[in-house]
């Protein structure tokens, strides 16, 4: 029996997998049973284990959590139908839709991905899916040009209006403009997060914008000059300030916004924290995550730019991408110094999966990298030393 498949990407802490297959066949059955099934999945991904990293295509087997008879939608039925809802596990060692390059430092769609579905040598499935759908799927894709950048970004909009916006500025690997699209900044961390029940409640709704950067954030010159041997050596400038800036601009314009709070990590965070030195006021609250602002780049007049404004940083002690010692530590310091009128600092020791999902070879909950202060971000368990937490800090400070 000939049939088609289409795909669910689900957001996870450690990335995004694609977590159900809905089978179409040409034909109704009267039952399904998952041990009849199998699944083989080929992607693309870095060899980690090789000198160089270099992207292979990889084929494993998946692991089949449920299979049963749907309608159209997925929804499980009771009746003979030409729909099959698949269920597989997910995990960072398979079903990743996304590749990540370590030469370039972007992710981007795998090329190819497919997934061989049989079932008793009864089913001749298409290879290649027809349709992706992901949990990021209430974002609108659109793109603005100032004349000298040209951005993709993503945005949502609550059901009612609100005149709130929160901005949030990807890491380096979800930059780019090959084979890539904003929906990437938003599975290659769970940053669906910024539009779930819990996160939209505490602001009554509010615009959620996200905008692609071409080539990564702390671009001084837009020509990728600063980026070499796997490193990008950080200063206080970025090729893309300004053009940002008009296309914040621009949608508070279109949708009648008042209030702004910026957000990021790594290179996202930098460009928050830069945002905010060159348009403090223009800000009801910036929140940098693992922020890689060079501390020896922040002029005492940045600092003093700063002050007033309110600030959450979150960072882990045991990053080795972007050392605290170097960024975090030294900047809030100096504002600490001068008296900083609303500043809050979320740090933990390490970045541990709390969620009971995810264990290590000897049961313990998995460690994720240092870098990876986000994680605690995206599920609202960012705690400050006077007791905050991030998204409390958001919500009052945009209500103020």
């Amino acid at each position: 029996m000939k049939g088609i498949y289409d795909i669910y990407v689900q957001g996870f802490d450690y990335g995004c997998g694609v977590s159900k297959v809905l089978v179409t066949l040409q034909s109704e059955i009267d039952c399904v049973l998952k041990e009849n099934l199998k699944i083989i999945e080929t992607r693309q991904a870095a060899d980690m284990t090789k000198p160089d990293f270099p992207v292979e295509i990889i084929s494993c087997e998946r692991h089949i959590e449920d299979a049963y008879l749907s309608n159209e939608k997925g929804e499980r039925i009771n009746k003979a139908s030409s729909y099959v809802m698949i269920e597989l596990r997910c995990s960072p060692m398979e079903g990743n839709p996304l590749v990540f390059d370590m030469h370039t430092q972007y992710n981007t769609y795998s090329d190819p991905y497919t997934l061989e579905i049989t079932y008793n040598d009864e089913w001749c499935i298409d290879e290649c899916y027809r349709h992706r759908y992901t949990c990021a799927d209430a974002f609108t894709l659109d793109c603005y040009s100032d004349g000298e950048v040209t951005f993709q970004y993503a945005y949502y909009q609550p059901a009612r209006h609100s005149s709130s916006l929160i901005v949030w500025l990807h890491g380096l690997g979800e930059g780019g403009i090959i084979n890539t699209d904003p929906y990437i900044c938003l599975l290659a961390n769970k940053v669906t997060a910024l539009i779930s029940d819990e996160f939209q409640n505490m602001f009554a709704g509010v615009h959620v914008l996200v905008p692609q950067c071409p080539t990564y954030w702390m671009d001084i010159d837009g020509q990728c000059s600063n980026f070499f041997g796997g490193k990008i050596q950080g200063k206080r400038e970025s090729y893309y300030t300004s053009s940002l800036h008009a296309l914040i601009d621009d949608y508070k314009k279109k949708n009648h916004i008042d209030n702004v709070i910026l957000c990021g990590c790594s290179n996202g965070g930098y460009m928050t924290l830069l945002m905010g030195m060159d348009y403090s006021h223009e800000y009801k609250a910036i929140v940098p995550i693992c922020e890689a602002m060079p501390d020896l780049y922040i002029s005492d007049e940045d600092i003093v730019n700063l002050k007033d404004l309110p600030m959450y940083f979150v960072y882990s002690l045991d990053d080795d991408i972007v050392d605290p010692t170097l960024h975090e530590i030294p900047t809030i310091k100096r504002l600490r110094k001068i008296g900083a009128s609303d500043l809050h600092v979320s740090v933990s020791e390490h970045v541990i999966d709390r969620s009971g999902q995810y264990f290590d070879e000897n049961h313990q909950p998995y460690q994720y990298m240092g870098h990876w202060s986000w994680v605690y971000f995206d599920n609202n368990e960012c705690v400050s030393e006077d007791n905050m937490k991030a998204w409390e800090f958001m919500a009052s400070r945009m209500l103020r």
